[in-house]
């Protein structure tokens, strides 16, 4: 053979969620959204996850059409070749109580006799994370200077308002204090001072008046601005929630994809005849025939490896 048996396993794993191998077991696999480590920053891309199941050993003839195909040689002859490599792994196992297949992982053979599968993780499998790296999200550091800069400005205007209100005391203490030494029998100069502190204090009055009108004007229109803000969280609240809800998954099993509507009714009704539940997918141009859906993945996997019996093209479609 002009490639391994190893080779063409991880090939199949790129575009299917179950490979399965004859008389060995079966890798059943699933995508994994991108994430971000809190703790180091690295934020990976998406991954697939790969796991094996020792139970799933009946031929489904994926694997063997697609060694026959690519080989150019008989569904017979690659049988052959691929019992010829389990035998050998099997071998290893129960030998060594270890066996690696290149780029797909590494077997080993517990106490209990079971085959504990760990996935390479230097490979991924998701065709969506293709060219993409893990990537380290270094931190903000803040620079400290600008806040100190920001407090000292704030005590500069804090000292500068206290000293005005000490100027704007003694424009009216000080004439107070002229009016203890004045003679009693001077009553027009005294008429001066009083219509001096007179001219003085309406304007303290007013700012008082102004500032309690201000006060009850904004407490309302702050009492109006929270009805209204909490009035928008609560609608960005509902909103978000119903952004954040995730469609549940359909899994489907596809026997064929037309480009013309006139084939692809053809066969759902062939499908339907024959006790699918089988339905139509379209996408743009292209129309996928269903043999029948799923809401689990397990169900879907336990029917493709039964029609890979009789259409080993047949795969699973995630909508």
């Amino acid at each position: 053979m002009k490639k391994s048996i190893e080779y063409y396993i991880s090939r199949l794993l790129y575009k299917n969620d179950c490979v399965i191998v004859m008389d060995f077991g079966g890798f059943v696999c699933s995508n994994i959204s991108a994430n971000i480590n809190d703790i180091t920053g690295v934020l990976t891309p998406p991954n697939k996850s790969i796991l094996f199941n020792s139970q799933l050993k009946e031929n489904d003839g994926l694997l063997i059409n697609h060694i026959a195909q690519a080989e150019k040689i008989s569904q017979e002859n690659a049988k052959v070749n691929l019992l010829k490599f389990v035998d050998k792994s099997l071998k290893n196992l129960n030998k060594f109580k270890s066996c690696r297949f290149e780029e797909i992982g590494l077997f080993t053979l517990n106490s209990d006799g079971n085959i504990i599968f760990t996935q390479d993780s230097k490979r991924n499998y998701n065709l969506n994370a293709f060219g993409f790296q893990d990537v380290i999200n270094n931190k903000i550091t803040r620079d400290n200077s600008e806040i100190i800069e920001e407090s000292l400005k704030l005590i500069k205007q804090k000292n500068n308002f206290t000293s005005k209100r000490l100027l704007k005391a003694a424009a009216i203490i000080i004439p107070l204090i002229g009016l203890s030494f004045l003679s009693i029998t001077q009553e027009q100069r005294i008429n001066s001072f009083y219509t001096q502190i007179a001219n003085i204090s309406p304007i303290s009055i007013k700012k008082d008046n102004k500032i309690s009108l201000s006060n009850k004007t904004s407490n309302k229109e702050i009492n109006i601005k929270n009805e209204a803000k909490s009035e928008i969280k609560d609608q960005d609240v509902i909103k978000a929630f119903k952004e954040v809800i995730i469609p549940s998954q359909k899994f489907y099993i596809i026997a064929g994809a037309f480009s013309v509507e006139k084939n692809a009714n053809k066969l759902k009704t062939k499908l339907n005849s024959w006790n699918y539940n089988s339905t139509i997918i379209k996408n743009e141009k292209i129309m996928r025939v269903s043999y029948d859906n799923f809401d689990s993945k397990e169900e879907a996997l336990i029917l493709l490896s039964k029609i890979r019996k009789e259409n080993p093209q047949a795969w699973i479609l995630t909508i």
